[in-house]
Formats: structure tokens, sequence, C-alpha cells
């Protein structure tokens, strides 16, 4: 199941990536070429609509506090709970540039996407997918405030 998560997330940064790249390149292609025609068929909604979501999971703040849905299983309620106090607990610590207290909330961090990861597993197919988005968006805001370190 970690493999799949983890597998996830680096597929969803992969494709932006693609797409952002993409949109780039249609800025500057010469507009001056009239035999361009556009063509929309279900694919391509479906696809832009997939990009619009994966792109909504990753482009979170990492500053905010995302509200966690309600699953049927409580264990999986009560796991999600603990990552935003461990999340204000890493900003203080950054804020404070205290390395010590970095490195011991990681060593947290880490332990809590250990038991994240077999989460999913509790939950009915339904709510997986659901839970897969929500702990996305979660990792990409730990990511996002671990960059502040590397600056």
């Amino acid at each position: 199941m970690k493999r799949v998560l983890f597998s996830f997330v680096a597929l969803s940064f992969a494709a932006t990536t693609l797409i952002s790249c993409q949109s780039n390149q249609k800025g500057t292609e010469d507009s001056s070429d009239s035999t361009a025609v556009a063509v929309t068929d279900t694919a391509t909604d479906t696809t832009a609509k997939a990009t619009k979501i994966e792109s909504d999971i990753l482009n979170v703040s990492p500053t905010v506090k995302v509200k966690a849905p309600e699953f049927s299983n409580e264990d999986v309620n009560n796991g999600l709970a603990k990552f935003e106090p461990l999340k204000e607990e890493y900003m203080a610590a950054l804020d404070a540039q205290d390395a010590g207290k970095i490195k011991e909330v990681t060593a947290k961090y880490y332990a809590w996407v250990k038991d994240a990861s077999t989460w999913g597993s509790k939950l009915p197919k339904e709510e997986n997918q659901i839970y897969i988005d929500h702990y996305t968006k979660l990792v990409t805001q730990w990511d996002k405030l671990t960059l502040k370190i590397k600056k």
C-alpha cells in the first residue's frame, strides 16, 4: 500500500510537470499558423478534469489547515487528526530554526506516514480514492514546508 501511495504521488507530480511544460510550449508556438484545428473529445475533457483535480490536490498551501473528510473507520479518522498538530509543531520548529526539534518532528512524521500507508486498506473501496486524495494533500503540504529548510 505504501508503494501504491508513493507511486500515486510521484505520478501526480510527473503529470503536473508534463502538463505545465506543455502549456508553456503552447504559448511559444507561432500563432500565425491557420491550419491548426481545435479538436475536443470526451477523452480530452476527462483528462482535463482529472488534471484539474490533481492540480487542486497539489496546489494546497502548506500553512492552510486541510479539513479531513469523515471516514467509516475511526482508526483512519483518529490517525488523520494527528497530522495537523504534527504540522503545527514542525512549522514552529522551522520558524525557530531549531535543527534538533526539526529532526525530532520529522521522525514523528515518518512514523505517521508509515501508519498512514496502511489505513487505506481499512476503508471500503468507495472511500479509498477520497483517502488517497486527502493523504496526497497532506504529504504535499509537508513537502512544501520541507522546502523552507533547503532555502
